[in-house]
């Protein structure tokens, strides 16, 4: 039954997400097209195929990693269809927002997405989980880098300013500079 879940995952991602994305040229959704998949596949293996960890701090510490990830994904897709005036989809952002999370940290949903990873190799406690947990996250990561190019040509200068004032993942530098500018 997983395997035709994951099947079925797969064959959304790729024909729904990933080809449409690469016909665009658009570089920084095919990564994170690659991590989600990744993601929910790891969800997949781990509720229904691998059994959780034996290591019962590391699972704990592996679900208080949902906490922050969930607060960071829930606050993106406010944010970006609030405040993104999104052409098509909720994803295809027009205005570029500086306001809430995204004044803390620049990619919150792939951060979110990252964290969830964390989550899900901590829970699990597998070689197999940790290899497609960090190979995740490293999607997530690319794709960062490569949203940033993708918004600098978008956006222009004024990206180039957000990149200097607003950290890609960090959110404690995040936190400690929002907290600078709003005592000045």
């Amino acid at each position: 039954m997983a395997y035709i879940i994951l099947g079925g995952i797969w064959i959304l991602i790729v024909f729904w997400w990933l080809i449409p994305v690469i016909r665009k040229h658009i570089v920084h959704e095919a990564y994170m097209a690659c991590g989600l998949g990744i993601l929910f596949s790891l969800i997949v293996l781990g509720s229904l195929v691998w059994k959780s960890g034996v290591f019962s701090v590391l699972t704990y510490i592996g679900w208080a990693f949902y906490i922050p990830a969930t607060i960071l994904v829930i606050s993106s897709f406010i944010y970006l269809i609030r405040s993104g005036k999104p052409e098509s989809g909720w994803e295809h952002s027009t205005m570029l927002i500086e306001r809430g999370i995204f004044r803390i940290v620049r990619h919150p949903l792939y951060l979110g997405s990252a964290l969830f990873s964390v989550g899900l190799i901590l829970i699990i406690q597998s070689i197999p989980s940790a290899l497609l947990g960090i190979v995740a996250i490293i999607c997530f990561g690319v794709a960062s880098k490569k949203e940033d190019i993708f918004n600098i040509r978008k956006f222009g200068d004024r990206y180039k300013i957000f990149i200097d004032k607003v950290p890609m993942w960090n959110i404690l530098k995040g936190l400690w500079q929002l907290r600078g500018s709003d005592a000045g």
